[in-house]
């Protein structure tokens, strides 16, 4: 079997007491690298200025009727600031120059840049209409940026510089630098002849005479898409970002951004290969990767000589709507901005569709289950008929591709994997093709326009074989087993360049081809193409801590983890080292190890203030069997120590945890349903539980719901300040669904999770929410049934002091009409595997013992053993439970002897 750490559904039983004995944590995937930084709350914007720091606080400025503002304390969590132009109405109060500059003008400005300069800030924006060239870039001050300051007051100085049908270049996108001299440059152009420079008089930030300018790029290799332009100073260099492609588009987006350097403000900037950008050179900086399509509009902060650069992307996991990143900056040696979203996908199918990235959850379909395969462990089984893997669209952006599978034969054309947009563009794996061989391919004009790479063979039936292919823009390379079998020098396109909208394990683009029929051990997506040698690295996994896991001085860090090769075959613990290490801005130290020959371990954290600041970086290295080496890390930072409430309503709203002790409200009781015991029982007209105001920061939810119908908009709980900030769960919304909502300011920015079906009515249901600041997922009895990847809030971004169990944070919706059992409220983004861990119980009808589980859990069955430490295992119970209202019950007659029961894999 797989060497795991156990799984954590244990029950433990003796013939004169029962414990439920619950072990380790959820067998959460390590993940493979660090996680970028995770921004938050407001980040919808399109074209941000550079972030400028004013009084303690960032701001930042996007295009958006009036000018949109954002702004942050620690640059991670983001708030929606004023316009800084009225909107009274629905109508933007411009500066009438704007409309007699640019007619047809409505007040949507484009691309501010902001600077602080004279002892105020000089804000420049765009004024024009999509594809005219009838455009002006104007200038706004403001003593300060805080709308709080008596002083906050937007001045509008004018037009800075206009341009009309003919002029050589267009007035749009300004970069306002200073040169090494105190000199004031604007940078500024698009489509029309490319990047502009013209130089601003430093006491008013205007033009002060007829200008000189002079051409600083254009994109002569695919028709002059150019703009976006930005200026920045570092060394001796002048850089020149710029972005190349078309935006506004959302996932259909090809904007990537280029840059140059120059000893000169006024240039010539060179590319890398020092090819001039006004001869179309460019090096790429970024360009599409994963969720990240279409990125653009630089901007970088210096703080103190630490860089970071922030930009806009299309959210490729939600529909291509425009976000704000901001990303570490690094320099090479030689000199130039450096960034990778060196980012991977990992899919091993444990018990769900989780993503070892904590960023693309994807959904398994139409009854594919976990089985256990005696060599490889939790593997997904697919009938062939109808069963497939749904993914967020942002998790095809990758260059490479490796999986693990077992194939069982049949007709040619099955997918392994099929990302695309149906039949026009799209990427595929299948065993075996119409020429009889194991195929890739991949196009953006159909069939015929595809660029294939074929195996001499098709893959074996009944066997497990491991497939990897590489693309990097130059050629793709497909590996067998390890091996490069066949290389493609002309295969230029990537998936990226695709950027899907159809992701499927299992199934294809096209409705004609046969489903997937066989298993899959893992699929892994990275978001670079991969070296040989990287192919056939082993693969060390961190299943403990969990992502997003604190630790407190003088507490415990509790590690564990387990490998396998490249091929999914499992490591012996004797193949792994582990290390922590401890790491703050100044250095590095080793805390513990290396260790060698364990799967598990802990380390005490110390009390010493001065080792409690930076964080603990836990790393586990696998060794394969011919010596070859991986290493994989989870970082642990400082911060509260975690939680979970429990609620069994057997005294009332009591924590059985003692953490959150709630109020049962207006006659709320509790009652004794036949099946689950003590229940709370809400009326539907008035009754709810409220809770303390800590309970807020919650990251995962779960409890029996026996819902009695109604209404929409019962809440099953809401926790949050009022009705425009919330973290709340509905048994109905107005389109029927169980639904749970999210927002920091209102309706305008509701991020929401609904099921696929209704949630039943009276019937015991199980429903579970988790939440780790990128995405949210949704449980109904312990199968994971909707996903959101962009959900960018916690809970405790909108914590407040009324937490209610059955009531909404508006007064007109109506009170929770049911029951519930069993709530369990925790600080930690839990695992399902763990999150059913608490459905378990167990009770006493005289001399019997009742184990009770649920009916749906995933495939598991009941297992048993008398010695954990016994030669013989578990045996699976043969005995069948029966089953009420989707619980399972198995009376068990007491021994003298201890039995341990858990559920496992069949």
């Amino acid at each position: 079997m797989r060497l795991l750490v156990p799984v954590p559904r244990f029950i433990g039983i003796a013939s004169r007491e029962c414990l439920l004995w619950l072990t380790g944590a959820g067998l959460l995937p390590g993940l493979l690298q660090a996680a970028p930084p995770n921004l938050r709350g407001s980040l919808g914007i399109h074209d941000p200025s550079d972030i400028v720091k004013c009084n303690g606080r960032y701001y930042v400025f996007a295009t958006g009727n009036g000018i949109a503002s954002k702004s942050s304390a620690d640059k991670q969590y983001w708030v929606t600031g004023p316009t800084v132009f009225p909107i009274v109405g629905n109508k933007v109060v411009v500066p009438s120059w704007t409309t007699n500059a640019v007619p047809g003008f409505q007040g949507n400005f484009w691309a501010p840049h902001v600077l602080f300069m004279n002892g105020q800030y000089y804000l420049y924006y765009a004024v024009s209409t999509f594809g005219s060239q009838v455009s002006a870039i104007g200038l706004a001050t403001n003593p300060t940026l805080d709308p709080a300051n008596p002083a906050y007051q937007w001045t509008d100085q004018g037009p800075v510089i206009q341009s009309s049908n003919g002029s050589l270049y267009n007035c749009i996108d300004p970069s306002i630098a200073l040169d090494a001299s105190g000199n004031l440059w604007m940078s500024f152009g698009s489509f029309w002849n490319g990047i502009y420079l013209v130089k601003l008089d430093t006491a008013t930030g205007l033009l002060n005479a007829t200008p000189t300018l002079t051409q600083l790029a254009i994109n002569t290799a695919s028709g002059d898409p150019i703009e976006a332009s930005y200026l920045y100073y570092r060394g001796g260099y002048y850089y020149l970002f710029v972005n190349w492609g078309t935006c506004c588009a959302g996932v259909n987006s090809t904007y990537n951004i280029r840059v140059g350097r120059s000893t000169s403000i006024t240039g010539p900037y060179l590319d890398r290969n020092g090819l001039s950008m006004v001869a179309g050179g460019g090096t790429l900086f970024l360009k599409t990767t994963g969720k990240y399509i279409g990125p653009g509009q630089t901007g970088i902060l210096d703080e103190g000589g630490t860089n970071c650069f922030s930009y806009h992307y299309y959210d490729g996991n939600a529909n291509g709507t425009p976000l704000l990143d901001v990303e570490p900056l690094f320099w090479t040696p030689d000199s130039w901005p450096a960034f990778t979203n060196d980012w991977a996908a990992v899919y091993r199918f444990q018990f769900d569709g989780r993503d070892g990235g904590n960023q693309y959850y994807s959904l398994i379909q139409n009854g594919a289950y976990v089985h256990n395969d005696p060599l490889l462990g939790s593997v997904l089984v697919f009938n062939g008929t109808n069963q497939f893997v749904n993914l967020p669209d942002g998790a095809a952006n990758g260059c490479t591709i490796a999986a693990v599978f077992k194939w069982n034969g049949g007709a040619n054309g099955q997918r392994v994997f099929d990302f695309g947009r149906l039949t026009s563009s799209y990427a595929y794996l299948t065993p075996q093709a119409t020429s009889g061989n194991l195929r890739f391919a991949i196009t953006a004009s159909g069939a015929f326009g595809e660029r294939p790479l074929e195996a001499n063979g098709p893959a074996p039936v009944d066997q497990w074989t491991a497939v990897a292919v590489t693309t990097d823009g130059s050629q793709g390379v497909l590996y067998v087993n390890g091996a490069p079998v066949a290389t493609n020098a002309s295969m230029t396109l990537t998936l990226p360049d695709i950027a899907p909208t159809n992701t499927w394990f299992g199934r294809s683009q096209s409705a004609a081809n046969p489903y997937f029929n066989g298993q899959i051990a893992a699929v892994r997506i990275y978001g670079r193409s991969l070296a040989a040698a990287e192919i056939v690295a082993p693969q060390p996994v961190i299943t403990v801590p969990l992502a997003g896991t604190y630790y407190q001085p003088g507490g415990t860090i509790a590690f564990a983890g387990n490998a396998t090769d490249f091929a999914d075959n499992p490591l012996d613990f004797s193949n792994l080292t582990w290390t922590v290490e401890y790491r703050d801005a100044n250095s590095t130290n080793v805390g513990l190890g290396p260790i060698t020959g364990v799967g598990s371990g802990s380390f005490t954290v110390p009390s010493d203030p001065s080792v409690t600041n930076g964080s603990y970086r836990i790393l586990l290295t696998a060794v394969d069997t011919l010596g070859r080496s991986a290493t994989n890390f989870l970082e642990v930072d400082p911060g509260p120590a975690n939680w979970t409430a429990s609620y069994p309503f057997n005294n009332g709203a009591t924590d059985a945890n003692g953490f959150f002790n709630g109020t049962l409200g207006n006659g709320a009781a509790t009652t004794s349903d036949s099946i689950r015991g003590p229940v709370l029982n809400l009326n539907g007209a008035g009754q709810y539980v409220g809770l303390p105001s800590g309970i807020g920061s919650l990251r995962t939810f779960s409890g029996w719901v026996k819902w009695g119908g109604g209404n929409a908009w019962q809440r099953i709980f809401d926790f949050g300040i009022n009705n425009t900030s919330y973290a709340m769960l509905t048994a109905k919304a107005n389109n029927g669904k169980l639904r749970f909502e999210i927002t920091p300011n209102g309706s305008g920015e509701v991020r929401d999770l609904d099921s696929p079906n209704p949630l039943p009515t009276n019937v015991w249901t199980h429903v579970a929410i988790a939440l780790d600041g990128r995405q949210a997922v949704m449980f109904i009895n312990g199968q994971a049934v909707a996903a959101n990847s962009s959900v960018n809030l916690l809970p405790a971004d909108v914590a407040g002091g009324a937490n209610y169990l059955g009531r909404s944070q508006f007064s007109a919706d109506p009170y929770l009409g049911g029951q519930l059992d069993s709530v369990q409220v925790s600080s930690e983004t839990l695992p399902i595997e763990q999150i059913t861990a608490a459905c378990i119980g167990l009770s006493r009808t005289g001399s019997n013992l009742t184990l009770n589980w649920p009916a749906w859990t995933n495939g598991l069955v009941l297992g048993s053993t008398i010695d954990l430490n016994s030669a013989a295992g578990w045996s699976v119970v043969t005995n069948p439970p029966w089953v009420t209202n989707g619980v399972n019950f198995l009376t068990l007659t007491p021994t003298n002897r201890q039995q341990l029961f858990r559920l496992q894999l069949p």
